[in-house]
């Protein structure tokens, strides 16, 4: 009668995990959005107005050496070494599922010192590899995207929908476009 009973509990707790799936194109969506938003934490921690000298080793025709001032957070330097240390941060985040509609969410375990709010709202996902895949993917993601992370990083205003730019419109991981601004009727009523 034990094993019947014991039988039966292993029956109700196989039923009752949930079966999710969702594609490696989502968890790269997400791992983008993530990495987009962690680089932008990182860099308004840093002092806006320091500045740096660039130089290239470059001479001018007297033989003086060009260099150039650019504001810290805007280096390639100081953003190449941001991006390397970045992917770490996706430890903090776990794979889950909302569920009110099941859809695919990466959630950030600690927020503002605090237990994310959100994580009552999701279901987490079981994972063999105890989410060490996000790493991977972040640093899959960098890699495949230096260049569109570095040009965006570097622009003089970061703009609201950074991550809907970089994830969606370049690298192509989101189907997700940008929020229109409104349409400028130029004084006259819409039809």
């Amino acid at each position: 009668m034990n094993k019947l009973i014991l039988c039966f509990v292993m029956l109700l707790a196989v039923a009752q995990v949930q079966s999710y799936s969702f594609t490696s194109k989502e968890v790269k969506c997400h791992v983008c959005k993530a990495t987009v938003q962690e680089l932008e934490d990182a860099i308004a921690k840093e002092d806006a107005n320091k500045k740096v000298d660039v130089s290239g080793f470059r001479l001018d025709a007297q033989g003086n050496s060009i260099s150039k001032r650019v504001r810290y957070i805007k280096s390639e330097m100081f953003l190449t070494e941001l991006m390397e240390k970045i992917c770490e941060k996706m430890d903090d985040y776990l794979k889950a599922t909302y569920k009110s509609n099941g859809k695919f969410a990466l959630l950030k375990m600690i927020v503002n010192g605090q237990m994310n709010p959100d994580s009552s709202l999701v279901d987490f996902v079981q994972d063999g590899d105890l989410n060490k895949s996000l790493g991977h993917f972040c640093l899959e993601v960098l890699d495949d995207n230096e260049e569109i992370f570095l040009k965006a990083f570097q622009a003089e205003e970061l703009g609201n929908d950074l991550d809907i730019k970089i994830c969606s419109e370049q690298a192509k991981y989101c189907d997700e476009a940008p929020v229109q601004d409104e349409y400028d009727f130029g004084g006259r009523e819409e039809l």
